[in-house]
């Protein structure tokens, strides 16, 4: 079998088992159906009028400002870790079930490699929430249209719509580096521990200052949820940077699915 034959071969397999994952489905129904609704409702409860004390000052970005980039402001803000915990989630699921129920075993029989395998796990992972965070922007778009109904786009809306996007796939490809723990530790559970460790973590290098090189907070403080002073000094290097982890992932975890045993 031919490398462009095998990875078509792959792509095909995982393609069908990510339309058949419950671990999928449910992270895709969360993703494009209650990112949209809190993007609308803390705009909405930031300029109400029963909003006050601390709910008040933590809101306090949202209470003013063009409708529609406001809510694809908070849709960047929230998709930028929304997409990271979908997508670390999701490779925890991929990767880490065959190696932790014993069912690996089989791929050795195969004619495809097993590095081949890897590869194709990523590129659907990619795939999938490349889709999602696509769709949750356009589903955040049309009910900020139903609620600003025509107040129109503006220009800093539709480049609120590229910051959405952008944050979205940054955080859905800083999801790939827990493809490799799943296949180091073997566990679904471990690899769902180790997000959550960097996800404190991150939170920990953001208060002592060095967030900005940090790949897993760059593209929230890049959004602005670390206040506006903390996005401006978010450049291009700083996000060039998060986007190199998701080949340098993929390049990780390919390697180490060739060297995989079956024990």
């Amino acid at each position: 079998m031919s490398p462009a034959a095998a990875l078509r071969a792959a792509l095909a397999v995982e393609m069908l088992k990510l339309r058949r994952s419950v671990v999928a489905r449910l992270a895709t129904v969360l993703l494009v159906v209650l990112v949209p609704l809190g993007s609308v409702g803390m705009v909405a409860l930031a300029r109400s009028p029963q909003a006050g004390g601390p709910t008040a000052a933590k809101l306090a970005d949202y209470a003013t400002g063009d409708l529609t980039t406001m809510h694809l402001m908070v849709c960047a803000q929230v998709l930028s870790i929304a997409a990271l915990a979908a997508g670390g989630f999701f490779v925890a699921w991929s990767f880490g079930r065959e190696l932790e129920s014993g069912t690996a075993g089989a791929l050795f029989g195969l004619a495809v490699p097993r590095g081949t395998i890897a590869l194709a796990k990523c590129l659907v992972t990619l795939a999938w929430i490349g889709a999602c965070v696509v769709l949750t922007v356009a589903v955040t778009m049309a009910a900020s249209a139903a609620v600003a109904a025509g107040s129109g786009v503006g220009f800093r809306a539709w480049g609120g719509v590229g910051t959405a996007l952008v944050a979205g796939l940054l955080g859905g490809g800083l999801a790939l580096p827990f493809a490799w723990v799943a296949t180091v530790t073997r566990s679904q559970l471990g690899t769902v521990g180790a997000l959550v460790g960097v996800v404190a973590l991150t939170q920990i290098v953001v208060l002592l200052g060095g967030g900005t090189w940090f790949p897993y907070a760059s593209p929230s403080l890049w959004t602005g949820m670390g206040g506006p002073d903390a996005a401006a000094v978010v450049g291009p290097p700083h996000l060039l940077l998060a986007a190199a982890v998701s080949p340098l992932a993929i390049g990780a975890v390919v390697h180490a699915w060739r060297r995989l045993t079956n024990v």
